[in-house]
């Protein structure tokens, strides 16, 4: 079972940082998640939320800035919001990457573009997710050699009974951990390859014996390994 370091190993260091990353390769993450948006220079930035404030203090969209007007602000303990060249060149295939695409209706397709573009030839272990269809079909458009991660935290799309047909394109389904029994029952786990997010304490044994491909977790210590 693939153990995935959700926004880096985030429980012990700010998310979505270099240093998150770094430590995250170190304890031997088997992947790392993390969030994509672009800056107003059509930069590739590493941040989740479509506020600043909560991170950093400041107001505002991270669309509305530059990158280096970015790198200004502190992300938590010193660190700065990366970008995603920083993280291929701190990875360099080490662990598998999953990008999650933050949608923004203005700004979804030129980031998929400039994504695209930067993991042209990095197809062993770069992977992009979604929740919006949009991006997930726009991607595959780009580039089919691209896998993809269709997210899903509704059990009205988990019991769609076109899903597995729907998402023919997909390479994953990553669901919410609270969505297991839906998935159990759905047997979605043998013709499939499922993450649940975000696995704390969970007991996943069931599941892993039902063929579970990954967790993404927030501390990949012992833990969270039961």
């Amino acid at each position: 079972m693939k153990i995935i370091a959700h926004r880096g190993l985030s429980a012990k260091y700010p998310e979505n940082t270099l240093l998150a990353f770094r430590k995250a390769l170190e304890e031997g993450a088997d992947g790392i998640e993390t969030d994509l948006r672009l800056s107003s220079d059509d930069e590739v930035i590493l941040f989740h939320d479509d506020d600043l404030e909560h991170i950093t203090g400041l107001g505002g969209a991270p669309e509305a800035l530059t990158l280096a007007a970015l790198k200004k602000l502190d992300a938590g303990e010193g660190e700065k919001i990366p970008s995603l060249d920083e993280l291929l060149q701190l990875t360099q295939g080490k662990a598998t990457l999953i990008l999650e695409i933050k949608y923004n209706s203005a700004t979804y397709k030129r980031l998929c573009e400039r994504v695209a573009e930067k993991i042209k030839d990095k197809p062993e272990w770069v992977e992009v997710s979604c929740f919006n269809d949009k991006v997930l079909e726009y991607m595959h458009q780009l580039d089919p050699r691209i896998k993809l991660h269709k997210i899903i935290n509704s059990a009205s799309v988990l019991e769609d009974e076109i899903l597995e047909r729907r998402y023919g394109y997909v390479s994953y389904f990553d669901v919410d951990v609270a969505l297991r029994k839906h998935v159990l029952q759905k047997g979605l786990m043998q013709r499939h390859k499922v993450i649940f997010w975000v696995v704390s304490r969970e007991d996943m044994r069931k599941e892993e014996e039902a063929g579970l491909y990954g967790i993404m977790v927030n501390d990949i210590g012992s833990e969270n390994l039961i």
